[in-house]
C-alpha cells in the first residue's frame, strides 16, 4: 500500500508540473491530442526511474534498479545516459559444531551507459501516445566483492582465533549494447515504458586479495582472476516511470 500511495503522489505532482509546462506549447483546440501526439520535442529534458517489484515472505517490496536521463536534441533523435549502482551486505553466523563463525558478504555494482535513441512518433488516434525507439549505448560497470570469515584460516573450516579475507579489486566491465524499447504516454509529459537490448561485454574478474591468521601469523597474496568476453541479451526487467520537463 506505501509503495502504491508513493507513486500515486508521483504521478499527482508529475502531471501538474507537466501541464503548466505544456500550456505555452500545447493547444488542444489547434492540436488534438491524435495529431498533436504525447511525446518529447526538442530540448525537452525527461529522467525515469526503473521501479522492481519483488515479492517473498509475504512481503511486496519496491526498489529503484537505476535511472536514466534524456535530452531530446531534436524531435526525434536524444542523448542519453543510463545509472545505476548497488550494494548489499550479508551477515550470517555459521555453527561448524566446533564453534561459532561470523560470515559477512559484500558485493557492490555500478554503471554508468551514455549513449542515443531515434524515436518514432506515430500520429494515429490510438498510436499518438507511443514513441517507439532503437539506438546504442556503451556501458561501464565497476565492480566490487568482500568476503569476510571469523574464526577460520581458509575460508570454509573452523579455526579458534583465525581470519580469513578475500577482497576482489580492479574488476571492471565495458560493452556495446543495441536497444529497442516503447515509452507510452499515460498523459502528457508522463510516461511508463520497457526497454530490451543486445550487446558484448568485455569483464576483466581484478585481482582477489587474500589476507589470512592463523592466531599467529598472517599471510597475504593477491590472485588474478581473469578475464571473459561474451555476448548477452539485456532485458529491462522492472517498470520504466517517467517525467519530462
Amino acid at each position: 500500500m506505501k509503495y502504491q500511495i508513493f507513486i500515486a503522489t508521483l504521478l499527482t505532482l508529475s502531471g501538474l508540473n507537466g501541464q503548466s509546462a505544456l500550456k505555452s506549447t500545447y493547444n488542444p483546440t489547434a492540436n488534438p491530442p491524435e495529431e498533436a501526439g504525447f511525446g518529447m520535442h526538442k530540448g525537452d529534458w525527461s529522467t525515469e526511474a526503473t521501479l522492481l517489484i519483488q515479492t517473498g515472505n509475504a512481503a511486496i517490496r519496491v526498489g529503484v534498479q537505476e535511472i536514466k536521463v534524456r535530452k531530446y536534441i531534436q524531435n526525434d533523435y536524444v542523448f542519453r545516459t543510463r545509472l545505476m549502482a548497488t550494494q548489499s551486505k550479508e551477515v550470517t553466523i555459521i555453527n561448524q559444531g566446533s564453534g561459532l563463525m561470523q560470515r559477512s558478504i559484500t558485493d557492490f555494482t555500478g554503471m554508468i551507459a551514455p549513449g542515443f535513441e531515434k524515436h518514432q512518433h506515430p500520429n494515429g488516434k490510438y498510436t499518438a501516445r507511443l514513441s517507439p525507439y532503437w539506438g546504442a549505448e556503451l556501458p561501464i560497470g565497476k565492480h566490487g566483492y568482500e568476503y569476510d570469515l571469523t574464526n577460520s584460516k581458509d575460508g570454509q573450516n573452523y579455526y579458534n582465533g583465525g581470519s580469513f579475507n578475500s577482497k576482489v579489486t580492479k574488476a571492471y566491465s565495458v560493452g556495446l549494447n543495441l536497444i529497442y524499447g516503447i515509452d507510452f504516454y499515460v498523459a502528457h509529459g508522463i510516461f511508463i515504458g520497457t526497454e530490451i537490448g543486445y550487446g558484448m561485454v568485455r569483464e576483466k574478474y581484478g585481482v582477489s586479495n587474500v589476507t589470512t591468521f592463523d592466531g599467529t601469523y598472517t599471510d597475504k597474496r593477491s590472485i588474478p582472476m581473469g578475464s571473459n568476453s561474451q555476448l548477452n541479451l539485456y532485458f529491462n526487467s522492472g517498470i520504466r516511470f517517467g517525467i519530462v520537463f
